[in-house]
């Protein structure tokens, strides 16, 4: 049985990545990614080059607490193929996300992420119409949490005059694409 006690924060990515923001760690089934360094993470991802090196070897959560971020070259190659292509986890934020970890550490991070987890679990309570968790997933990772917090809050008083989780979402999805439209953040994961 593996050692999951490596890493202390699953939903932390050792590459930067908010696993916990992801659609994947939400996911039923076989595909559920449990997080980076979670149960079945070494089953998933056996030769994760970024947990091999961040976590066992050198001791760490992440990259962005690594001295030798700025001169790694699997973290830079990792940056370029995030300005260059999304995949099904959002990539774009890596840059801030290590960042931040770097400047005001992994514990503020880490109560960060959480905060935006909460919120997330329960905009997929209330409305995933079976069609919303990755767009909710990208809205979380990619919008300030008060900003989205306050459009979700403006938006609840319409929301809650639809009888129909689908038009619900609709228009919480309407709502956030506005926002993100506002402060200039794309919410479409490029192919």
């Amino acid at each position: 049985m593996a050692d999951y006690s490596l890493k202390k924060h699953p939903v932390v990515g050792a590459c930067g990545l908010s696993c916990g923001l992801c659609p994947r760690y939400y996911t039923e089934g076989p595909s559920r990614c449990p997080g980076c360094g979670g149960p079945d993470f070494f089953n998933k991802h056996p030769s994760c080059g970024f947990f091999t090196c961040c976590v066992k070897e050198k001791g760490l959560e992440s990259c962005g607490q690594c001295c030798d971020l700025d001169n790694c070259p699997r973290v830079l190659k990792n940056l370029e193929a995030a300005k260059e292509h999304d995949s099904f986890i959002s990539y774009r934020p890596l840059a801030g996300n290590l960042i931040f970890i770097r400047g005001k550490g992994i514990g503020e991070f880490v109560r960060l992420e959480k905060e935006k987890i909460a919120f997330l679990k329960e905009l997929l309570k209330q409305y995933d119409d079976g069609r919303s968790k990755s767009f909710l997933c990208l809205s979380c990772q990619l919008l300030p949490i008060d900003s989205l917090k306050n459009i979700v809050n403006a938006a609840s008083n319409v929301i809650s005059q639809e009888n129909d989780a689908k038009n619900r979402a609709r228009v919480l999805k309407e709502a956030i694409s506005e926002l993100a439209e506002t402060l200039g953040v794309s919410l479409k994961l490029r192919r």
